[in-house]
């Protein structure tokens, strides 16, 4: 028998099984990164930095800081989320978190967002 809509309905779960599935990818894709970031830099404050514009692809940023407030590592993720995979972005490692390039850089509003978090972290010990 088939019921008025049950393709309809069928569709629909085959959409929220397939948005689960590649949350989930996503999910293991942050994690694996933030663990490497974390192995490789054992000392120094961890940053998360989020620019999520309105129909525009989004940014993430992971950043390691130091005590002297020198960037020590850098990963940034760009894209629609499902397509993208984090890259170094070597041009600002072993910069100073105030320099040019992190405030005025194509990915500057991201890597500002991950420091002010790596300097709330510094700040509370």
């Amino acid at each position: 028998m088939n019921l008025p809509g049950s393709s309809f309905i069928i569709f629909l779960l085959g959409i929220i099984v397939l948005k689960q599935l590649l949350s989930y990818g996503n999910t293991q894709l942050y994690v694996r990164e933030y663990r490497d970031v974390l192995q490789k830099n054992q000392v120094g404050y961890f940053g998360v930095g989020l620019n999520q514009p309105k129909l525009q692809p989004g940014q993430v940023c992971l950043i390691v800081i130091d005590q002297t407030d020198t960037i020590r590592d850098c990963r940034l993720i760009r894209g629609w989320s499902i397509f993208s995979q984090f890259h170094s972005y070597p041009e600002i490692i072993n910069q100073p978190i105030n320099s040019h390039l992190a405030q005025t850089g194509p990915y500057a509003k991201v890597i500002q967002a991950a420091i002010a978090n790596a300097q709330k972290q510094q700040n509370s010990h």
